[in-house]
């Protein structure tokens, strides 16, 4: 699909989408044709399928959350404790 398609079904801006599409190519989830002056996008399979058979391994093991999302977790945790400014009435 392009990046035009792809916008469109989750209702996304194209530049938006594009953005998040490099980021994925990068980790290797999803590879990019070159057709003419389009680029096709497609998923990646190999790489989703390792990255979600290790992620789901963690669950295997015992272990509720594994330690990137833990530490994520505890990250967006402590943004949520700061004290939100009060708007006035």
């Amino acid at each position: 699909m392009t990046a035009g398609e792809i916008a469109d079904r989750f209702s996304c801006s194209w530049p938006t989408t594009t953005r998040h599409l490099r980021v994925l190519e990068d980790a290797g989830l999803v590879r990019v044709e070159q057709r003419g002056r389009e680029r096709v996008y497609r998923l990646g399979t190999a790489r989703l399928l390792g990255v979600t058979t290790s992620w789901l391994r963690w669950f295997r093991t015992g272990r509720v959350v594994p330690p990137a999302v833990r530490r994520r977790h505890v990250t967006v945790r402590a943004r949520t404790r700061r004290p939100r400014p009060r708007v006035p009435r």
